[in-house]
Parts: structure tokens; C-alpha cells; sequence
């Protein structure tokens, strides 16, 4: 996004600030620095500027929903406020609670900042577009979005049934001035079309279409064209991360050999499946290219009606760069271990101190 300068003045004469005030910014960016290296700007990291993200996910019913959640965890631009999970075909029941539970064992695997709230929102989609299903995911969403506003998104991530983004649009539409939506749905652009996220709640998504909320959407077509991930590659990938690289692979390697007459159905190998909603996450880091499309309407088939004449807009993504999103996933997963281990260390050192 360019920003304008226009409103500077520049025959104003700016304040003079201590010594001390310049000192103290320049040791942030420098510290910045040595955690966040390269790729991401130390002054940002320092100023505080990291994107503000809720995470609404069906986790546990494939495994891309674990790896999106361990990398929004780990990437410094980041900040991960919390995660809303949600219902989805064959998972236990109640269906939010199953997913709440595969939500928490990942942020108990994955070494990262802080503590992040999970909470379960509906277990069933929504029974028509007027009336929402409230819930511990609805009320956190709403809430936290008050800190936001439009010139500050909140960016609300869906890799699962709208649901309870839907349900916090209609229990307060001025969310749609806090946030961006930015979801992994639908086959392709000139057809529509959708074998999960959109069909586990068609009414939800004509709800989010129909809001002013920004809207951003990774379809089906290109993630399969970008993100497919081999058995191969994970365990290149991830080998030089101990335990934490294990449980990836293993997510991988599990979800293979569980069907591979699906798998290769899905992606044309038995040994490759493709990390959908990783697309999220490389749209918040500036690694998609997208098209200002016209917001078509949702047909009962799931197919699209569109409208060039439409006045509300949304972002269509066209591509990933795969390679430096998991350029980037290793790297700071690896800082993210390293920093869990000096921590470690330190305790060490201070209960020996203390001893």
C-alpha cells in the first residue's frame, strides 16, 4: 500500500527530543534486528507495528489448518491475538470444542511469544443469513475488533466454515469498519464452486459477501498450483527442528497415508497434499498477487453470479511465492526454537543462582 505524504508540513519545525528518547529507539531496532533479521524491517518490529490477526479455523479436520496456525505463531510481522475454531464434517462432537482441542495441542507444540486465548466457537453452521449463532468466538471477535478501526484493520483470517465471523457481522455490523477478511474458499473464479469451506456454511458466506467488510479471497486453484507439498520436501524442510520439525512432518505423513487413493484424487500423486490455508498467511506477509474483482453473488449450487456492474469489490489472489513463504516458515521457526532455548537456559541459570 502507498501511503501519501502530502499532509506533512514541512515548514513546521520539528521538536527537539532527548538524547535518551533516540538512544532507547535505536537499541529496540537493534535488538529487533538480532531476533528478526533480514526480511523483515527491525524498525517496524520495534515501532510495534505488527499485524493484528484472529485466526477462525477448523483445525484437526486437515492437517494445512495445524502448519497456517504454527506459522502465524512464529512470524514476527505477526500477532496473533487469538483463535476461534469451528465445525466441519466428521469431527467429533461438539465439533468446535474437537477443533478447540487440536488448536491448543499446536500452541503447546509450536515454541512462540506470549500466550494466545483459544476459543470454541459454533459447532453447526448457521440456520439462515439473518439470525447468528452466539458464542465465546462471536463475543471475543467483537470485542477485540474495538481496538481496531478502518484506518487499522484487524485482520480475521478464515480456513473454515464462516460461521462465527458471519455470526459477529450481524450481531454488530460496524465490525465491518474494523476488519479485513482474508479467507482460503471456493474452486476458481469463473465458476465458483467449493467441496468444503464454503459448503460447510453457504448462508455465512453470503453474509461476509454482502458486508463492507474488505474482503480477500484464496481460491482453491492456485493454492493447488502453488502450495502442494510433498513427503519429500516437509522432511527436507523440517529436519534440522527436532521435535517441532517432527510434529509437522508427522501431520503431513499421517494425513498421507491415510487415504492415498484420495490423495492422489485431490492432487494427481499418493504422496503429495497441498497446505490450502497457508495462502492466508502468505497474503498477510506480502507474498500473493491479487486482482480487484467485482463481489459476485452466491448461487444455492455454490456456483457464482457475477455482476461487473457490482459496487463493492473484493481481492481475488492469483498467485503464491512459495518458495520464500517457506523460506521464511523455516527460518523463524528455527528463531522461535532458538529463542525457547535461551529462555530455558536463562531459567536454568537463575535457579542455580538462587540454589
Amino acid at each position: 500500500m502507498k501511503h501519501s505524504l502530502s499532509h506533512i508540513n514541512v515548514a513546521s519545525k520539528p521538536r527537539r527530543r532527548p538524547a535518551s528518547t533516540y538512544l532507547r529507539f535505536a537499541l529496540a531496532c537493534l535488538i529487533a534486528a538480532c531476533v528478526f533479521p533480514s526480511d523483515v524491517s527491525a524498525v517496524n518490529i520495534a515501532r510495534g507495528t505488527r499485524r493484528a490477526v484472529v485466526l477462525t479455523t477448523d483445525v484437526g479436520a486437515e492437517m494445512d489448518d495445524q502448519w497456517t496456525l504454527a506459522h502465524l505463531l512464529v512470524a514476527p510481522e505477526l500477532d496473533l491475538r487469538g483463535v476461534v475454531t469451528t465445525h466441519a464434517p466428521g469431527l467429533d462432537t461438539p465439533a468446535a470444542e474437537t477443533t478447540a482441542r487440536v488448536a491448543r495441542e499446536v500452541l503447546e507444540r509450536i515454541p512462540h511469544r506470549g500466550s494466545t486465548p483459544v476459543f470454541a466457537g459454533s459447532s453447526v453452521p448457521l440456520a439462515d443469513e439473518r439470525t447468528p449463532r452466539t458464542n465465546p468466538g462471536v463475543r471475543f471477535l467483537i470485542e477485540e475488533s474495538r481496538h481496531f478501526d478502518a484506518g487499522r484493520r484487524l485482520a480475521v483470517l478464515v480456513t473454515g466454515a464462516a460461521t462465527d465471523v458471519a455470526s459477529a457481522l450481524l450481531v454488530d455490523p460496524s465490525l465491518a469498519g474494523r476488519i479485513e477478511i482474508v479467507a482460503m474458499g471456493f474452486d476458481e473464479w469463473q465458476h465458483g464452486g467449493d467441496s468444503w469451506n464454503i459448503k460447510n456454511d453457504r448462508a455465512a458466506w453470503r453474509v461476509m459477501l454482502a458486508s463492507r467488510a474488505p474482503l480477500v479471497i484464496g481460491n482453491a486453484a492456485v493454492t493447488r498450483r502453488d502450495l502442494a507439498m510433498t513427503r519429500v520436501r516437509a522432511r527436507e524442510m523440517f529436519a534440522a527442528h527436532g521435535t517441532t520439525g517432527d510434529f509437522l512432518v508427522r501431520l503431513l505423513e499421517r494425513w498421507l497415508d491415510r487415504d492415498p487413493a484420495f490423495t492422489r484424487q485431490v492432487t494427481g500423486q499418493p504422496d503429495t497434499w497441498v497446505i490450502w490455508d497457508e495462502v492466508t498467511t502468505a497474503y498477510l506477509l506480502g507474498m500473493t498477487r491479487a486482482d480487484v474483482r467485482p463481489r459476485p453473488r452466491l448461487r444455492d449450487d455454490l456456483s457464482f453470479e457475477h455482476d461487473l456492474r457490482a459496487r463493492r469489490k473484493l481481492l481475488w489472489v492469483t498467485s503464491v511465492d512459495a518458495p520464500r513463504l517457506w523460506r521464511h516458515f523455516m527460518k523463524y521457526l528455527s528463531c522461535a526454537k532458538n529463542s525457547e532455548r535461551n529462555l530455558k537456559r536463562k531459567k536454568q541459570s537463575a535457579k542455580a543462582a538462587m540454589a
